[in-house]
């Protein structure tokens, strides 16, 4: 854990909500879901923790990140056999762990208990033990006592092969760590990559007293993104969105869709800005993008997140110092200006004040003829961008919205996981591309 006196300055969002009164259940039912950022954009959120200098998805790595200043930290949940949410990208455990006589592992965790195996596992790099969620809690709140923080967060991605209940031991977790709902929820962001989950919290009559207690921020549950390779899919989380407005009885709550993550190359296209940008708009949705590595790419999602005038948009980063720099408008490659945000701290914040966080003016104006937002993509993006959409039609990713997902009020058994085995060629393009920053 970062100590206190390494723990960077809290700071209080300047567009966070005013209290609003929770006295009326039938008002709480018609609130909205989430109606402020607590966080300055772009938020800058770190992958695994801080995955390009330390062991992913460890304390170390957390504790790094925060220091380096981005407020958010990204990590992957799985749920053990013996229903202990655990902390890992990978659903098998050979890639990063291994056990106490330093021999290779290959343990299917959701096939597999934390006690007594997983939780004797430790990484290859380093030897750090594989966490359990309640871990990571214990740590996350003593590092927001220690600070007194309400911008700081764990953005937590639930993976697809997850059976639905692991949301119900995630509320327990969270719980048994501080048994306050409405304080976690600015501080606690759910990454979905199947609308099961979603469904599944609104239809589970245990959430229902979880959810719709309205904190000092104005938020009445957690942010909830869908996570996704292809912004059409996302439609489908939208639509649901109003079918909830349409359905749910007024003294129900409803637990909504607030943002989307999206693979950064997924959004490098005239579609995606025109056809996807207005509906986040309509909706007041959030948006993040991931995995951006380079200045490029950062100042892109600013542009967009800076003209459509997002409610909140982030990065999500393997380098969250080098876009903490970026996003201080300062040179990643330069000592000398961290010293003098250090030396001159003052002087510093109103230089920033000066100048805008990116320069992306141009003779175009911001919206064309046809309303359309006005962001010259260049060649470069538009060839990457269809070679990405070609490459995941081939592993399905590109295919119709199902019959059974279009079907909203579809009852969802907390046990069941659809079992899909990925093409192997597609997953090992997709890594090796990942590897060396091309996705």
């Amino acid at each position: 854990m970062a100590s206190s006196s390494t723990a960077p300055a809290p700071a209080k969002a300047d567009s966070a909500a005013a209290p609003l009164s929770s006295s009326s259940s039938s008002s709480q039912s018609v609130l909205p879901f989430m109606t402020s950022s607590t966080t300055t954009s772009p938020v800058i959120a770190g992958h695994r923790g801080f995955k390009s200098q330390y062991t992913e998805n460890t304390l170390l790595g957390f504790g790094k990140c925060f220091e380096s200043g981005a407020t958010v930290i990204e990590t992957d949940l799985w749920l053990s056999s013996d229903n202990v949410i655990v902390i890992s990208h990978d659903i098998s455990t050979k890639r990063v762990f291994v056990d106490q006589d330093g021999n290779e592992t290959d343990y299917k965790i959701t096939k597999t208990p934390f006690d007594p195996i997983l939780k004797n596992l430790k990484t290859k790099e380093g030897g750090y033990p594989l966490l359990s969620f309640v871990d990571v809690l214990q740590w996350f709140k003593k590092y927001v006592d220690a600070t007194g923080s309400n911008e700081h967060k764990l953005q937590l991605d639930i993976k697809k092969f997850n059976p639905a209940k692991i949301t119900k031991y995630l509320i327990n977790d969270l719980l048994k760590v501080h048994n306050d709902i409405s304080w976690w929820y600015h501080r606690i962001q759910f990454g979905l990559w199947d609308l099961s989950f979603l469904k599944f919290l609104n239809q589970n009559e245990s959430f229902q007293d979880k959810f719709g207690i309205v904190n000092e921020f104005g938020c009445s549950q957690f942010d909830i993104f869908h996570i996704s390779v292809n912004w059409r899919d996302s439609i489908n989380y939208i639509n649901y969105n109003y079918y909830l407005d349409e359905t749910t009885p007024q003294d129900r709550i409803k637990i909504k869709l607030t943002g989307v993550s999206l693979l950064y190359i997924a959004t490098w296209s005239t579609e995606f800005l025109t056809k996807f940008v207005p509906l986040l708009q309509i909706q007041n949705l959030k948006l993040y993008s991931w995995t951006i590595n380079n200045k490029f790419q950062f100042e892109y999602l600013v542009k967009v997140g800076r003209l459509a005038k997002l409610v909140e948009y982030g990065v999500i980063s393997d380098h969250p110092d080098v876009m903490v720099k970026y996003k201080k408008h300062e040179d990643s490659d330069s000592d000398t200006d961290v010293e003098v945000v250090n030396s001159n701290e003052a002087e510093t914040k109103q230089q920033q004040q000066q100048k805008p966080l990116v320069t992306y003016e141009s003779k175009n104006f911001y919206y064309n003829e046809d309303g359309e937002l006005n962001i010259g993509l260049t060649w470069n993006q538009k060839l990457l961008s269809w070679g990405f959409e070609k490459l995941m039609s081939l592993n399905g990713s590109q295919r119709k919205i199902t019959s059974n997902a279009q079907r909203f009020g579809a009852q969802i058994d907390e046990n069941h996981v659809d079992e899909v085995k990925p093409n192997g060629i597609i997953v090992y393009i997709f890594q090796k591309c990942q590897k060396y920053g091309i996705f």
